[in-house]
């Protein structure tokens, strides 16, 4: 457990809440990143960060600003999100195409694919991800 500053803590989550957007949109492409990773990844962050920014309002109008974080916790998060990056999907035209952004760069570094989740996987770990950070930033506010 860590104690920190809630302020502290809400402007790491603004900056971490930025690179990862940015992060998703550069693994993927076309309207899977509108939808999937701007649309449900940056509508989440929006409301994640505004929530928790009321959050510390109220915290600082009862002199209450030092909240514990779950490190463990945190990194678990991050691996998650680590996982939904590396196999974000790209586009090919009008269709889906059958590999991630990390199996199509190993192919085109002509590297041997190991592994490449199937798309709805990669959708499912996003949402799990999503709830995993909900329940992170409840536990923290």
């Amino acid at each position: 457990m860590i104690k920190t500053n809630i302020w502290v803590v809400f402007s790491l989550y603004l900056i971490y809440a930025l690179i990862s957007a940015h992060l998703f949109l550069i693994t993927s492409g076309g309207w899977m990143a509108i939808f999937c990773y701007l649309g449900i990844g940056g509508l989440f962050y929006l409301i994640s960060s505004i929530l928790l920014f009321l959050s510390a309002s109220f915290r600082t109008a009862r002199k209450r600003t030092k909240v514990k974080i779950n490190g463990r916790f945190f990194l678990r998060i991050i691996a998650v999100q680590v996982f939904i990056v590396l196999f974000n999907y790209n586009i090919c035209g009008d269709s889906i195409c059958t590999d991630g952004f990390l199996p199509t760069f190993l192919e085109e570094t002509n590297i041997p694919i190991l592994f490449s989740p199937p798309f709805v996987v990669v959708l499912f770990v996003l949402l799990l991800y999503i709830g995993l950070l909900s329940f992170f930033l409840l536990d923290v506010a």
